[in-house]
């Protein structure tokens, strides 16, 4: 997947109503919205290293601890960073989400709105 500056990439869960939210404000930010359905999405390495980059964050951070799975199955383990992405690879429903990325900037919407922070300067 290749990502272009002039289009807003979007990391959600369609089945949730904050993924369904989010991705009706990107429809009113960018004509060009790059959906990427966590279920249905196979994300590379490199994309999440993008990601994390923007949003200054370790991969570890991106991680919903509060997911039921990342309760009893990663709780308590100690990966190093290649690992923690591995792991958001494997359970992308372990990826706070969504996540959006536009003109050089990334931010995880823990509401809706937050995707109008990517607006700013």
């Amino acid at each position: 997947m290749q990502v272009l500056d002039k289009e807003l990439v979007l990391f959600y869960d369609e089945q949730s109503y904050s993924g369904k939210q989010t991705l009706a404000y990107a429809q009113t930010i960018s004509k060009a919205v790059n959906k990427q359905e966590l279920s249905q999405s196979s994300l590379s390495p490199t994309i999440f290293k993008i990601m994390l980059n923007k949003l200054d964050a370790k991969a570890k951070d991106l991680m919903n601890k509060a997911d039921a799975d990342y309760q009893s199955n990663v709780r308590g383990k100690d990966f190093d960073e290649e690992g923690w992405l591995n792991v958001i690879r494997k359970k992308p429903n372990l990826l706070k989400s969504p996540v959006a990325m536009y003109k050089g900037k990334a931010v995880i919407c823990n509401t809706p709105t937050d995707i109008l922070k990517l607006l700013t300067h």
